[in-house]
């Protein structure tokens, strides 16, 4: 198997194996994201739980899913990330 230059923990690792469901982004992630660090995001009780409840995100509204989007850009550090992740669990 393949592996990338992982842009968040900044390692070489594996990439992500799963189905994302994520149309473009998906393929931004699997390219630069390893499997790792999106199941420290994606995964039950994660990163992804942490900010839908720090920031009270309706992921029905399209604005709540936005944000959800921004803040998944600046957790993985890619190129575009429009603001810094704020950790909330530290």
């Amino acid at each position: 198997m393949s592996e990338i230059h992982c842009l968040k923990c900044e390692q070489t690792a594996e990439p992500i194996t799963d189905n994302l469901f994520m149309g473009k982004l998906e393929q931004e992630l699997k390219a630069n994201v390893c499997g790792n660090c999106w199941n420290e995001w994606a995964r039950p009780g994660g990163v992804k739980t942490m900010v839908i409840n720090e920031y009270q995100l309706n992921l029905g509204d399209e604005n709540g899913r936005a944000a959800l989007k921004k803040q998944m850009r600046s957790f993985f550090k890619l190129p575009d990330a429009e603001t810094e992740f704020k950790d909330y669990r530290h």
